[in-house]
């Protein structure tokens, strides 16, 4: 693809242009090498048809030898591989959960900065949860969080309670039904955990069903919960508008880049950033000022409101493009919370001698011979305290800025929309649905695709994505966004107005057109999975049927960390078709590979379908939303 790379297959131009600058200044060690030093990828790993569980291993499941020197078979093996990676994503949620609940007591003590900004809907959450709303603001977050916290208490015989508040009595049915209606996800995640270890459970049907009991565990709690409180603490989204692209960053100002998944600390270091003291501190060190740019979903889930994009001075990128951001020389610090903290960044900022601070914000990131400060891992308590040491220290990093480092900023970045949420959809609509529902009843829209997506090396770093988000639009479908392709989407032209004209097919030309909207609607952070659930289960409610029913897929086009096995099933748990790419590493087992890509629409009303090429996958999902219509 030019630019003097070998493995060049992205959908970015500025991250090409940084990857030829990284090689013209001698680093080759970027993921594009990485991934050609690799090779070729292990047939049995990739099918889930090894284990290394114990040392008589590590096994592998062939022709020649069909089971395990344990005994156990394929789909047993398989099923207990996929149990291990939705284990691992549950605990990376609910870790963001935690977080919250923390927040939420801070908060409900009078001890923290943060306050209530959507009070209606906290008074929504509250009844809905059969709480009292009587009281301060407080006490009813109070309330909130004490419930919240004893469902995530539960044992795996009691079943949560939220789960029954929230979702449709038709889905609770089933769920009772097949056993999956889950406790608490500490005491499910602990049930899981033994159940993964060698012969203690090797039945892959109730491997399989345990991976729901966790999805739906995690997904209410987690994404949905979570979800919930962080419009409540930051106000649901609204429209906001900004840009995207490596090409936002200013070589004149004192750059943070906050990273990462969770908002909490980005938040309040991207509003003290804008304090005059801190700009005039900025300015006595040769700055011009400071900016504070979004990157991965900590960026995705600030610039959903006004009140918190305002302070963002744009997205630099998904996880893949941390590396291209760092090596433009700019960036003084990157705050490191939860999640996609590359160690590759690390390897980058030591061999090419950056001045930039890598600097955990978060109890569970850590990298190689990077130091960690504890004193600023997130506390709500001394937040601000917090902050106010990392925009100087980001200050201090800019004053040892490498005069001999040619510093190199791609000309690039794209205007883009956001805040898409329920309510922020609904006044768009005129208050209710209708012109929504009379335009897919009409043809005009063939359906909705709910995206939830990383990005992959193993897919060329958003390029299947970018093509098979064009083949839906071409193809009229709706697309709503979130997680890591909200910043190609961003970045690529999808969630502006302009993509219109370019993108969309004519019947959803003309429906944007008349409500004023981009084709690609973006709806914040991967674990906002939550914020599209909520719009299904209103419009579920809104139409009095199951959500198995609505003209909706979901889809993870390229699928990476382990959470996003929470976001599968909790959509399919839910009735939503959903469509995985890449193949997740079950098809070793022909049993389990048939239950979750086919029989699982018989049991739930959903299963997950795979197709590696972009053009047939997109067809197949207008196949199965015409199914829904019909």
């Amino acid at each position: 693809m030019g630019n003097n790379c070998d493995y060049c297959v992205t959908a970015h131009d500025s991250v090409k242009e940084m990857h030829s600058f990284l090689r013209s200044m001698g680093y080759k060690h970027t993921f594009f090498e990485r991934v050609k030093r690799q090779g070729a990828i292990c047939y049995f790993g990739e099918q889930g048809r090894c284990c290394t569980l114990c040392p008589d291993g590590p096994c592998r499941i062939k022709r020649r030898a069909p089971k395990g020197k344990c005994g156990i078979d394929a789909d047993g093996l398989a099923a207990r591989n996929l149990l291990r990676l939705v284990n691992q994503g549950g605990a990376a949620y609910t870790h963001d959960f935690k977080t919250t609940l923390k927040t939420l007591k801070a908060v409900a003590n009078g001890k923290s900065p943060f306050t209530v900004k959507d009070r209606k809907k906290m008074i929504w959450f509250a009844e809905k949860l059969g709480l009292s709303t009587e009281g301060t603001d407080r006490q009813i977050i109070g309330r909130i969080a004490d419930y919240l916290e004893k469902e995530f208490m539960k044992d795996i015989n009691e079943p949560l309670d939220i789960v029954k508040k929230l979702a449709p009595e038709s889905r609770v049915k089933k769920w009772e039904t097949l056993g999956i209606l889950p406790g608490g996800y500490i005491f499910e995640s602990h049930e899981a955990g033994a159940k993964v270890m060698p012969n203690i459970d090797t039945d892959f049907m109730d491997l399989s069903l345990s991976a729901l009991r966790l999805g739906l565990s995690a997904g209410f709690l987690a994404n949905i919960a979570t979800t919930i409180i962080r419009d409540i603490i930051f106000g649901s989204p609204d429209i906001t508008k900004g840009y995207a692209d490596i090409g936002v960053l200013d070589k004149d100002y004192v750059n943070i880049v906050v990273h990462g998944h969770v908002p909490w600390m980005g938040s309040v270091v991207a509003k003290m950033a804008k304090e005059e003291k801190f700009q005039k501190k900025a300015k006595e060190a040769g700055a011009k000022g400071i900016k504070v740019y979004g990157s991965l979903c900590t960026g995705q889930e600030m610039l959903q409101r006004p009140e918190i994009a305002k302070y963002l001075d744009g997205q630099v990128g998904n996880w893949l493009t941390q590396e291209f951001v760092a090596a433009t020389g700019a960036v003084d610090a990157f705050l490191m919370d939860k999640n996609c903290a590359a160690p590759g960044l690390g390897d980058l900022v030591q061999k090419v001698k950056l001045h930039t601070k890598l600097i955990p914000v978060s109890s569970v990131v850590r990298l190689r011979d990077i130091p960690v400060d504890q004193s600023v891992i997130y506390d709500p308590e001394v937040v601000e305290k917090q902050a106010e040491k990392l925009i100087l220290e980001s200050i201090e990093a800019y004053k040892n800025r490498r005069k001999t480092y040619p510093i190199h900023i791609p000309d690039k970045k794209t205007p883009y929309i956001a805040g898409f949420g329920v309510e922020s959809l609904l006044n768009i609509l005129g208050g209710t649905p209708d012109p929504l529902l009379e335009a897919i009843e009409s043809g005009a829209i063939k359906g909705v695709v709910g995206l939830v997506s990383c990005t992959t090396m193993k897919n060329g770093h958003g390029t299947f994505t970018y093509e098979f988000v064009k083949e839906l639009l071409k193809r009229d479908i709706l697309v709503l966004i979130t997680g890591c392709a909200s910043s190609l989407a961003q970045a690529e032209g999808l969630t502006n107005k302009e993509a219109v004209e370019k993108f969309a097919g004519e019947g959803l030309k003309g429906v944007c057109k008349i409500l004023d909207i981009p084709p690609v609607l973006n709806f914040g952070s991967c674990l906002d999975t939550g914020r599209m659930i909520h719009l299904i289960l209103a419009l579920s409610e809104y139409l009095g049927v199951d959500p198995s029913q609505l003209p909706v897929v979901a889809a993870a086009p390229e699928y990476y960390n382990n959470d996003a096995y929470i976001d599968g099933l909790l959509a399919v748990a839910m009735g939503i078709n959903t469509y995985v790419n890449p193949v997740p590493p079950i098809v070793g087992g022909p049993a389990l590979t048939r239950l979750l890509t086919r029989d699982l629409e018989d049991i739930l009303g959903g299963r997950f379908m795979v197709e590696p090429d972009p053009v047939k996958a997109a067809q197949m999902i207008q196949e199965e939303l015409a199914k829904k219509l019909n």
